[in-house]
């Protein structure tokens, strides 16, 4: 039986992201994180990467592959490098929705995911493509220190 932690910690991670943002006032939103960064931006992120998952996996269904194909290369500093202006022009309000709703369809999509499928994406090198609990936590770590509520 393929290990389901993963459904568990994404949840909870989730839970982590809805009871931060609700805290978080506009000028908490604009905080700086440093390297260009700020907190809406980090949402915006959040959420891409939510749904670029979810994505991959309906492609690679469609395609009638069990599993993504791991992408080499240095994929998400590009992808990050190119989305930067757009997160920035993003509003907050709207970092805030799009990061609580990409992590809720991430999380009900991969926890449904067959055995197989997650044996395959974890052969193909990609468990982040089911856990997405360690990439929220990463950013809400961030937020927190950078907001001083560590």
């Amino acid at each position: 039986m393929t290990d389901r932690s993963y459904v568990a910690e994404n949840a909870a991670a989730s839970a982590e992201l809805s009871e931060l943002v609700a805290s978080l006032s506009q000028v908490d939103l604009a905080a700086d994180l440093g390297d260009g960064w700020n907190v809406s931006m980090a949402l915006a992120h959040l959420a891409f990467w939510d749904a670029w998952h979810v994505a991959r996996w309906q492609h690679a269904a469609a395609s009638g592959d069990i599993a993504p194909v791991y992408v080499g290369g240095d994929v998400t500093g590009r992808a990050n490098e190119a989305l930067l202006e757009t997160w920035r022009a993003l509003p907050a309000a709207s970092a805030v929705a799009l990061a609580l709703a990409a992590a809720e369809v991430a999380d009900s999509f991969v926890a449904d995911l067959e055995d197989d499928a997650l044996d395959a994406a974890i052969e193909r090198g990609g468990p982040n493509w089911v856990q997405r609990f360690p990439h929220r936590r990463e950013h809400i770590g961030q937020i927190r220190r950078a907001l001083g509520r560590d």
